[in-house]
Parts: C-alpha cells; structure tokens; sequence
C-alpha cells in the first residue's frame, strides 16, 4: 500500500516541475493535478483513518512550492470535510490543525480561515474516537437530568438534536422512530430539542417522537438557556444532528440517519457467532509471547489484554474484542507456568466476567464465559497472599540435611521458603522439576521442599486426594507452590527449573 502510494505521490509532484517558478497554477496543471488527487483519495479509502493522516501529511510536505502546497492541502482539506464516510471529517480536522491553524500553509481567504476554524470548533469534540461530552439538560417534567456518558450500565446511547420547525428533522423523526418501536433495541434514547418553545416542543413530541419500545429507554431534553454548549460540544450548527455512542461513552456513529443508525445497531445486537483457539490464533500469541514459559511475566499478559480492550472495545467494536479476547483466553488456558496462569486471572476478572454488557449471547456463554467461570474457579484455590490449605498428607520432605518420607502438614513446613510439589508417575516434567528442586535444596539451606505423590493419594487415601483437589489446580501436574515459615502462599504454577 505504501509503495503505491509513493508512486502517486512522485507523479503528482512531477507535473508540477514546469509551474516551480510560476506565480500561479496554470489550468491544465490544476486540472491533471486534481485528476491524480481523486485517484489518491480512492485508493486511501480503505485504510484507517490515522493511515489516511499521515498519508496526507506527507503529500502536502512533499509540495516544496507553496502555490502547490496550497492547492494540494485544500484540495485535501475539501475532500475530507464534506465526505459522505462517517469519520472522514477527522481527517480535515487533523490537516487543519497540522497546516492551515499554524499559518504553515494560507487558506484561500481570511473568511474560508475563519469557516475552517467555526468547523474545527464545532466538531472536534463530537468525531469517532472521542469521549461523547456531558450534558445537563431539562427533561419534559421540568427536572434536570446529567448525562454522563462514562458510566453508560453497559448500553448503548443515541442522542438526536432536532428543531420543530425543520422539515428535515420532521422526517427523520418519524423515520427513527418507526425504527425504534420496530426493533426495540436495548439502547438509551436522547431526543434533545435545539429550541426554545416549549409547546412547539410538547406538541413535535406527542405528534413525532413519541416512542413506545419495552427496551428502548427514551429521555426528551432541551436547552432553551444554552447553557450546556450542545451546539459546540456536538457540533449542532444544523438540524438533525444523530449519534451513536458505545457503553464505554465513546462516540461510534456520527452524522447518521436512521436508516443507519439501525444497520450498526444490527450489527451490534444481532447475535454473532465467533469461533475461537484456531491455529492462527494460537501462532499470533505464540509470536506476540515467544512461545517460551519461562520468560513470559504476567505482566505481559495484561499488557496484551488491556491493549485489546483499548484497541477494540474501547473503539466501540465488541465484535473484534471478543474474538481477541476468546482466542486470548483458549491459548492462555493450555499453558501452565505461573506468568500465563496469573496473566489468565487478570483476563478472565477484567475483561471477561466483569463485562456482561459483552459477553452477552448464549454463544458467548457456551464457548467464552462458561469455560472463563470454569478456569476462574481453578484459579481462585490457593491464591497468592492466602494461607495454605493446613492438610496433612504423605509425601518425601528434602531439606538440606536430610530426605524423609513421613506425614507432613502443609502449613507447617518449617522453611523460609517451603515448595510443594504434586506430580504424578511417569511424567518427565514432573522429574525435571523434582530434579531441579534437590538442586535448589543442596544449595540453599533455607529452602524445604515437599514431594507429594498424586497417584499414590488418589490410590491410599481417596478422601483426603478429593481435598487436594478442591484446594488446589491440580487439573495439570506437577503443581507447585511455594510458601514461607508462617504457611502464606508466596507463589503458585512455579517452575524450579532454571532457577
């Protein structure tokens, strides 16, 4: 993509050669000029918004004349702040403030500066991307109602600013709520009036914005004061303005009409079915991570999580998020080292069964949040911080004196630092770790370590093994955890080798 952009960027440019030392463009120049700009414009399309700024950056740089770097950042400047894409706007936004605002590059006319400066006042802090901003307006029953949308209760919100006397907003009115009643999503509803006369409000309201949905939750408000700034905060300079805003409070949609703003609530709510822990998944997070146990810190993981969350979630695509997010936490359950498991905890409470305004489907249940409530309730046993379940089980006890099977009580094992080990037969990680844990005890007088023999338990003593189960994860062996004198749990899934 890069690639071809640079050619377009070179042909552009070259055209220009004969007008260097013109005092203004000559036509035909403007017109091929223009011709390539389009051709850019087309193929930019595609690409994010943050792409299409930079990209645009570098085109307006690359115009060493200044009649030339005029022409190209306001012919840029004019495709962007009337494009039909939703978003677009931001990138008229950008080169404003990156060119015209600094003076690095002259607007045609001191009154084209100031329509581009009321634009950028108007709308820079209603674009996709950007928290929607508070409002505290009167309702219909007189009483004021303070919209934070920070704190949304896992919902989606539409706000509407309309006029009674614009024909447009009559229509649109009718058109948004037919599409309200008939879908009856679960979303907050603002229909704000942008007026001042309160029976011309009451009456557009009975007659055109009376909505009935058993889920749609509706709150009619106006402003006749002005003293909440809607009109700057939302970019309210005409009638209808219509927006969509994620429950994290992010706007989504904006400069919508009905029509579309029901196809991004459809595929919002319309149930999607996701499959998860696919092989491409898997090599993703294998490449992200190294693939290698030992070196991966639970801080890693969170990092990823929350770089998700921010990335997706917080963007308004959920779609995204739980894909990332599910593939995440299936590659995370096959690992069984302590940054994988701990970093897996973070997951599944922060971003898995915290978040039912998500995870919402009975798809979501049977292949996300079921399996999370599943790994959750394995890793809530024997948690750092916590005492240790005090059972008395049999097993071999290697201190830096002696090698003693016998009868021990897991918290109190008389060390420093006391491991456990759980392992089972025939397990060659199990005797890797068994191995490095005479090592650590040769070396380290301080250090107890407690080998419990799982087939062994299971087979004396089924009661007591159904206990160990209980109290700790032992759905992969060996388990290790480490304590210290007083029986606190210091560490769990501990790997000895390498230490």
């Amino acid at each position: 993509m890069k690639r071809l952009l640079l050619i377009l960027i070179s042909s552009c440019l070259a055209l220009l050669s004969s007008v260097l030392y013109a005092q203004q463009l000559d036509s035909s120049v403007r017109a091929a000029l223009d011709e390539r700009l389009t051709e850019y414009f087309h193929t930019l399309d595609k690409e994010s918004l943050e792409v299409q700024k930079e990209e645009c950056d570098f085109l307006i740089g690359s115009a060493k004349d200044s009649l030339v770097r005029q022409f190209v950042a306001l012919r840029i400047y004019d495709h962007y702040v009337s494009s039909p894409v939703m978003g677009a706007e931001a990138v008229a936004l950008h080169v404003f403030d990156i060119w015209f605002l600094p003076g690095h590059v002259r607007m045609g006319s001191e009154f084209d500066l100031l329509n581009a400066r009321i634009f950028a006042d108007f709308n820079r802090q209603s674009m996709i991307g950007e928290r929607a901003p508070e409002l505290c307006m009167e309702s219909l029953d007189g009483s004021m109602v303070d919209i934070s949308m920070s704190e949304r209760n896992g919902r989606y919100s539409v706000l509407f600013f309309y006029d009674a006397d614009c024909s447009k907003c009559k229509v649109e009115s009718i058109l948004l709520r037919n599409v309200l009643e008939t879908e009856d999503f679960p979303i907050d509803f603002y229909a704000v009036y942008a007026g001042d006369d309160r029976s011309k409000w009451e009456s557009y309201v009975k007659d055109r914005l009376s909505v009935e949905a058993r889920r749609t939750r509706t709150t009619h408000m106006w402003d006749p004061q002005f003293d909440s700034d809607f009109q700057r905060k939302y970019g309210v300079i005409q009638t209808p303005r219509l927006f969509l805003v994620s429950p994290q409070g992010v706007i989504i949609g904006r400069g919508l009409d009905a029509q579309a703003l029901s196809l991004m609530l459809h595929g919002i709510f319309d149930e999607v079915k996701l499959e998860y822990g696919s092989e491409e998944s898997k090599a993703l997070f294998s490449s992200i991570f190294g693939d290698n146990d030992r070196e991966v810190a639970k801080e890693d993981v969170e990092r990823l999580a929350d770089y998700i969350r921010v990335g997706t979630l917080e963007k308004g695509d959920t779609v995204m998020f739980r894909q990332l997010s599910g593939d995440l936490l299936y590659y995370l359950a096959g690992k069984n080292t302590e940054g994988y498991k701990e970093g897996a905890d973070y997951l599944i409470d922060n971003h898995i069964l915290s978040r039912a305004d998500v995870w919402r489907t009975a798809d979501d249940s049977l292949k996300v949040t079921g399996f999370a409530e599943i790994m959750d309730d394995l890793l809530d046993r024997c948690v750092p911080g916590t005492e240790i379940s005090d059972l008395k089980v049999s097993g071999r006890l290697l201190t830096h004196r002696k090698d003693k099977h016998g009868d021990y009580r897991l918290g109190k094992l008389k060390g420093d630092r006391n491991i456990i080990i759980f392992y089972t037969e025939g397990c060659h990680i199990c005797d890797a770790e068994k191995a490095s844990a005479s090592k650590i005890v040769a070396s380290d007088r301080s250090t107890y370590v407690l080998m419990v023999n799982m087939d062994e338990m299971i087979s004396d003593s089924p009661s007591l093994s159904a206990r160990l189960f209980d109290s700790f994860d032992m759905s992969s062996l060996p388990f290790i955890v480490e304590t210290d004198r007083k029986g606190i749990i210091r560490r769990r899934y501990v790997s000895l080798q390498n230490q």
